[in-house]
């Protein structure tokens, strides 16, 4: 067995460059064996051949050239336990924020398919929904659009309410009065949270989990159909939780967006 390696045989040997090699040496990690002062060439040893495997794998493992080299000089696994560690944590959260944002973008593909998925030739349909979470803002009677979504903004913006997770479901809760009318009328507008907040603030509000009756429609142009509806609930009360949901159908229009509009039945 050879005594020496050349810097380019040990780089072959170990699947690194000589750049790297060269750069272990400049940072002090691993310096060659003896280099020749005549001609700067650099010659390792067998038993250096470990120590850059080593090097290697801690990198792959996340951790950067300057704890490699602390650890290198403690010289003892005890060292190294902590940084592993350390990693392990660091992995972990990393892979809970992957599985969260995976849960995102398929909630946005159901998001952008769920009409399409729909039975059109159901005008009304009743469907079990879980309770859902919003933060909201009150409408008022002379309200122009913009200024719900400016009010909605604002309060989004507050430095509390940063730390919420929310998902691009924007919709209304109308009233029953203005919906039997065909009329829009909004009392609050709402986007939604993905989880309940951990604490209070006078925006947030729970939609009740229950049975609603359902039906499509492009709300802010006024045109359903009440007739159906007051058959329906001619011997029933009319119904106190109506909500009106978007769903973006056009990314830069939204005056002709469906909607799907829900009344919880009491």
């Amino acid at each position: 067995m050879k005594k020496y390696y050349t810097i380019g045989e040990t780089a072959k040997f170990l699947g690194v460059t000589t750049q790297t090699l060269r750069h272990y040496e400049k940072i002090g990690i691993l310096k060659p064996t003896y280099t020749s002062s005549g001609s700067g060439y650099r010659y390792y040893e067998f038993n250096q051949f470990h120590i850059i495997d080593r090097i290697k794998y801690l990198q792959y493992l996340g951790l950067s050239l300057s704890e490699i080299g602390s650890i290198m000089k403690k010289g003892t696994v005890d060292g190294l336990l902590p940084a592993l560690e350390q990693q392990w944590q660091a992995a972990n959260q990393a892979m809970e924020a992957m599985r969260a944002r995976i849960k995102d973008v398929e909630w946005y593909i159901d998001y952008f398919t769920y009409l399409s998925k729909m039975d059109v030739s159901k005008v009304l349909y009743r469907m079990h929904l879980d309770a859902r979470h919003l933060i909201q803002v009150p409408c008022y009677e002379h309200d122009e659009l913009a200024d719900m979504e400016i009010r909605l903004a604002k309060t989004r913006s507050r430095a509390e309410l940063h730390a919420l997770s929310y998902r691009r479901q924007y919709g209304y809760e109308i009233t029953a009065s203005g919906l039997f009318q065909r009329k829009f009328e909004p009392k609050t507008y709402f986007i939604y949270l993905k989880e309940r907040p951990t604490f209070f603030t006078p925006w947030y509000k729970e939609l009740p989990a229950g049975e609603y009756l359902c039906f499509r429609t492009k709300l802010l142009q006024e045109k359903w159909d009440t007739t159906i509806l007051e058959k329906f609930f001619d011997s029933l009360p009319k119904p106190s939780t109506i909500v009106a949901l978007e769903f973006e159908g056009n990314l830069v229009e939204y005056m002709n967006a469906d909607y799907e509009v829900q009344l919880l039945l009491e």
